[in-house]
Protein backbone atom coordinates (compact mmCIF):
# COMPACT_ATOMS: atom_id res chain seq x y z
CA UNK A 1 0.00 0.00 0.00
CA UNK A 2 1.57 3.40 -1.24
CA UNK A 3 2.17 5.93 1.95
CA UNK A 4 -0.84 8.08 3.15
CA UNK A 5 -0.90 11.44 1.83
CA UNK A 6 -0.83 13.71 4.72
CA UNK A 7 -3.83 15.15 4.16
CA UNK A 8 -5.03 11.12 4.76
CA UNK A 9 -3.46 10.70 7.93
CA UNK A 10 -4.80 10.03 11.31
CA UNK A 11 -6.50 12.91 12.96
CA UNK A 12 -8.08 11.55 16.07
CA UNK A 13 -8.80 15.33 17.25
CA UNK A 14 -12.18 16.93 18.04
CA UNK A 15 -12.28 20.68 19.06
CA UNK A 16 -13.64 21.09 22.31
CA UNK A 17 -14.37 23.81 24.45
CA UNK A 18 -14.03 22.72 28.36
CA UNK A 19 -13.04 24.73 31.77
CA UNK A 20 -10.34 26.96 31.51
CA UNK A 21 -9.59 25.53 35.17
CA UNK A 22 -8.65 22.17 33.24
CA UNK A 23 -5.36 21.36 30.88
CA UNK A 24 -3.29 19.04 30.30
CA UNK A 25 0.75 19.37 29.24
CA UNK A 26 2.55 17.70 26.66
CA UNK A 27 6.41 17.31 26.96
CA UNK A 28 7.99 16.29 23.98
CA UNK A 29 11.75 15.42 24.58
CA UNK A 30 15.10 14.42 23.41
CA UNK A 31 16.77 11.38 25.03
CA UNK A 32 19.11 12.70 28.17
CA UNK A 33 17.78 16.52 27.83
CA UNK A 34 16.27 15.77 31.05
CA UNK A 35 12.38 15.74 29.36
CA UNK A 36 11.14 12.94 31.91
CA UNK A 37 12.20 14.40 34.97
CA UNK A 38 11.11 18.11 34.23
CA UNK A 39 7.95 16.01 33.45
CA UNK A 40 7.21 14.40 36.43
CA UNK A 41 8.84 17.58 38.60
CA UNK A 42 5.85 19.90 37.19
CA UNK A 43 3.13 17.58 38.26
CA UNK A 44 4.33 17.73 41.88
CA UNK A 45 4.26 21.47 41.55
CA UNK A 46 1.03 21.22 40.17
CA UNK A 47 -0.10 18.60 42.41
CA UNK A 48 -1.44 16.47 39.37
CA UNK A 49 -0.49 13.02 37.67
CA UNK A 50 2.67 12.37 35.16
CA UNK A 51 1.96 9.66 32.28
CA UNK A 52 5.07 8.36 30.59
CA UNK A 53 5.77 4.64 31.13
CA UNK A 54 2.43 4.77 33.11
CA UNK A 55 0.48 5.92 30.09
CA UNK A 56 1.55 2.07 28.43
CA UNK A 57 0.19 0.69 31.82
CA UNK A 58 -2.85 2.30 31.28
CA UNK A 59 -3.27 1.21 27.58
CA UNK A 60 -2.96 -2.48 28.14
CA UNK A 61 -5.36 -2.26 31.24
CA UNK A 62 -7.97 -0.25 28.91
CA UNK A 63 -8.34 -2.70 26.20
CA UNK A 64 -6.43 -5.90 27.47
CA UNK A 65 -3.19 -6.07 26.02
CA UNK A 66 -0.21 -7.62 26.42
CA UNK A 67 2.15 -5.00 28.59
CA UNK A 68 5.37 -6.51 27.31
CA UNK A 69 4.04 -6.27 23.79
CA UNK A 70 3.37 -2.27 24.15
CA UNK A 71 6.53 -1.75 25.40
CA UNK A 72 8.36 -3.44 22.37
CA UNK A 73 6.77 -0.99 20.49
CA UNK A 74 6.94 2.36 22.20
CA UNK A 75 7.83 5.41 20.52
CA UNK A 76 9.44 2.76 17.96
CA UNK A 77 7.62 3.22 14.27
CA UNK A 78 10.28 0.90 12.54
CA UNK A 79 10.00 -2.02 14.85
CA UNK A 80 9.27 -4.92 12.50
CA UNK A 81 5.84 -4.68 13.84
CA UNK A 82 5.13 -0.96 13.48
CA UNK A 83 6.45 -1.21 10.39
CA UNK A 84 3.81 -3.42 8.59
CA UNK A 85 1.20 -1.72 10.64
CA UNK A 86 1.69 1.60 9.99
CA UNK A 87 2.08 1.45 6.43
CA UNK A 88 -0.20 -0.69 5.97
CA UNK A 89 -3.00 1.59 8.51
CA UNK A 90 -6.06 2.82 6.68
CA UNK A 91 -8.74 5.03 8.56
CA UNK A 92 -12.11 6.08 7.36
CA UNK A 93 -14.58 8.29 9.39
CA UNK A 94 -18.13 6.71 10.14
CA UNK A 95 -20.36 8.32 11.93
CA UNK A 96 -17.70 11.22 13.36
CA UNK A 97 -15.74 8.67 14.63
CA UNK A 98 -12.03 7.62 13.09
CA UNK A 99 -12.16 3.19 12.48
CA UNK A 100 -9.22 1.32 11.67
CA UNK A 101 -10.05 -0.70 8.25
CA UNK A 102 -6.73 -2.59 8.90
CA UNK A 103 -6.29 -6.46 9.96
CA UNK A 104 -3.73 -5.08 12.30
CA UNK A 105 -3.81 -3.99 16.01
CA UNK A 106 -4.84 -0.48 16.34
CA UNK A 107 -2.39 -0.22 18.89
CA UNK A 108 -1.63 3.18 18.20
CA UNK A 109 -5.47 4.13 17.76
CA UNK A 110 -5.90 2.78 21.21
CA UNK A 111 -3.07 5.23 22.96
CA UNK A 112 -5.02 7.81 21.19
CA UNK A 113 -8.25 7.26 22.82
CA UNK A 114 -6.25 6.51 26.37
CA UNK A 115 -4.64 9.66 25.64
CA UNK A 116 -7.85 11.72 25.03
CA UNK A 117 -9.94 9.97 28.09
CA UNK A 118 -6.98 11.63 30.15
CA UNK A 119 -7.79 14.93 28.44
CA UNK A 120 -11.52 14.50 29.39
CA UNK A 121 -10.98 13.50 33.13
CA UNK A 122 -8.02 14.72 34.69
CA UNK A 123 -5.28 17.45 34.25
CA UNK A 124 -1.88 16.05 34.02
CA UNK A 125 1.59 15.52 31.96
CA UNK A 126 1.88 13.31 28.99
CA UNK A 127 5.62 12.50 27.81
CA UNK A 128 5.75 11.62 24.16
CA UNK A 129 3.18 9.69 22.88
CA UNK A 130 2.63 12.25 20.20
CA UNK A 131 0.51 13.60 23.02
CA UNK A 132 0.78 17.08 21.27
CA UNK A 133 -0.76 15.97 17.86
CA UNK A 134 -3.40 13.88 19.36
CA UNK A 135 -4.62 16.58 21.73
CA UNK A 136 -3.77 19.85 19.24
CA UNK A 137 -7.04 21.03 18.47
CA UNK A 138 -8.26 20.68 22.22
CA UNK A 139 -8.46 23.68 24.33
CA UNK A 140 -5.93 24.36 27.23
CA UNK A 141 -3.26 22.32 26.57
CA UNK A 142 0.57 23.20 26.68
CA UNK A 143 2.72 22.01 24.25
CA UNK A 144 6.52 21.45 25.31
CA UNK A 145 9.40 20.43 23.87
CA UNK A 146 13.08 19.12 25.90
CA UNK A 147 16.13 19.37 24.23
CA UNK A 148 20.27 19.98 24.15
CA UNK A 149 22.27 21.69 21.74
CA UNK A 150 24.98 20.30 23.73
CA UNK A 151 25.34 16.75 23.34
CA UNK A 152 27.85 16.47 26.25
CA UNK A 153 25.41 17.42 28.64
CA UNK A 154 22.76 14.95 27.48
CA UNK A 155 25.92 12.39 27.70
CA UNK A 156 26.65 13.54 31.21
CA UNK A 157 23.26 12.63 32.66
CA UNK A 158 23.20 9.09 31.64
CA UNK A 159 26.71 8.87 32.92
CA UNK A 160 26.11 9.96 35.85
CA UNK A 161 21.89 9.16 36.61
CA UNK A 162 21.71 5.71 35.28
CA UNK A 163 25.38 4.41 34.77
CA UNK A 164 26.21 4.27 31.21
CA UNK A 165 29.42 4.50 29.47
CA UNK A 166 29.95 7.33 27.38
CA UNK A 167 30.23 5.27 24.44
CA UNK A 168 26.87 3.57 25.50
CA UNK A 169 24.62 7.18 26.14
CA UNK A 170 26.64 8.22 23.00
CA UNK A 171 24.85 5.43 20.89
CA UNK A 172 21.64 5.03 23.26
CA UNK A 173 21.04 8.83 22.63
CA UNK A 174 21.49 8.35 18.43
CA UNK A 175 19.56 5.63 18.52
CA UNK A 176 16.34 6.18 20.58
CA UNK A 177 16.07 9.85 19.05
CA UNK A 178 15.89 8.31 16.04
CA UNK A 179 13.53 5.73 16.47
CA UNK A 180 11.04 8.89 18.40
CA UNK A 181 11.47 10.96 15.75
CA UNK A 182 10.49 8.39 13.08
CA UNK A 183 7.62 7.63 15.23
CA UNK A 184 6.41 10.96 15.52
CA UNK A 185 7.16 11.84 11.99
CA UNK A 186 5.12 8.78 10.75
CA UNK A 187 1.92 9.22 12.57
CA UNK A 188 1.55 12.92 12.75
CA UNK A 189 3.56 13.56 9.41
CA UNK A 190 4.65 16.20 11.07
CA UNK A 191 8.44 17.22 12.08
CA UNK A 192 9.97 16.15 15.47
CA UNK A 193 11.18 18.72 17.25
CA UNK A 194 10.25 21.64 14.92
CA UNK A 195 9.54 24.75 17.21
CA UNK A 196 6.35 25.52 15.26
CA UNK A 197 4.13 22.10 16.73
CA UNK A 198 5.51 23.29 20.28
CA UNK A 199 4.58 26.44 22.34
CA UNK A 200 7.73 26.23 24.20
CA UNK A 201 10.62 25.08 23.82
CA UNK A 202 13.64 24.97 26.54
CA UNK A 203 17.71 24.46 25.71
CA UNK A 204 18.31 22.50 28.94
CA UNK A 205 21.60 22.67 28.63
CA UNK A 206 21.57 26.56 28.61
CA UNK A 207 19.91 26.92 31.97
CA UNK A 208 20.46 23.48 33.81
CA UNK A 209 17.58 21.29 34.55
CA UNK A 210 16.32 23.23 37.60
CA UNK A 211 16.29 26.25 36.57
CA UNK A 212 14.69 24.80 33.26
CA UNK A 213 11.62 23.62 35.67
CA UNK A 214 11.69 26.75 37.15
CA UNK A 215 11.18 28.92 34.36
CA UNK A 216 8.65 26.07 32.75
CA UNK A 217 6.91 26.56 35.85
CA UNK A 218 6.02 30.42 35.40
CA UNK A 219 5.40 30.07 32.02
CA UNK A 220 2.46 27.25 32.63
CA UNK A 221 0.99 29.71 35.62
CA UNK A 222 1.48 32.79 33.02
CA UNK A 223 -0.50 30.47 30.24
CA UNK A 224 -2.90 29.05 32.54
CA UNK A 225 -4.12 32.91 33.94
CA UNK A 226 -4.91 33.73 30.45
CA UNK A 227 -7.66 31.29 30.46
Amino acid sequence: MNKLKKQERIDVCSETEINSNHYVITIGREFGSGGKYIGQELAKRFNIKCYDNELISKVSKDFNIDLELLKSVDEKQKSSFWYGFATNYVFSKQQGQVLPISREDGLFLKQCSTIENLYENENCVIIGRCADYILKNKANIIKIFIYSSDLQFKINRKIKFENYTEEQAREQIKKIDKERAEYYNHFTSRTWGDRSNYDLCIDTSVLGIEKSIDLIEVYIRKCLEKE
